[in-house]
């Protein structure tokens, strides 16, 4: 069994990933944490790449610390950074790789664009062809 844990730093995720831990336990399941940098954001700053690298190298940070929580797992953890838009890339993470379920916080950091597009967590569940728990 797999598992996808989407991650972003929120209180939101860090329940779901300690969720995750506890289905993954259960099911004898290997973690993948995967966090999304969005690349929307970047379209008319100056200077793009320089904004592009230090979200790879704050998210890689993120998963770093988040894999940390996790020390002594023994079902396997591997950790994935996309860019693009958060709910598309975790949506096709979770189809392209096959996995069993997503777990996933109700809310992340984005207050604005929550409200503006409806949620990350409702568009995954909505159209996700996975089984998503969604903590809260």
């Amino acid at each position: 069994m797999k598992i996808l844990v989407p991650v972003d730093g929120s209180d939101y995720s860090m329940k779901a990933l300690q969720k995750a831990k506890e289905l993954g336990e259960f099911y004898k399941a290997e973690l993948t944490l995967l966090t999304v940098i969005d690349s929307g954001r970047f379209v008319s700053v100056d200077f793009k790449q320089d904004m592009i690298n230090a979200s790879i190298e704050a998210g890689q940070e993120l998963l770093h610390k988040s894999a940390l929580t996790l020390e002594g797992y023994p079902h396997g953890v591997k950790t994935t950074y996309r860019m693009g838009d958060i709910a598309n890339e975790i949506i096709a993470m979770a189809e392209d790789n096959k996995f069993d379920l997503v777990v996933m916080g109700s809310r992340g950091l984005g207050v604005f664009t929550r409200a503006l597009l409806g949620g990350v967590s409702h568009k995954v569940v909505t159209h996700v062809n996975t089984s998503v728990f969604v903590v809260k």
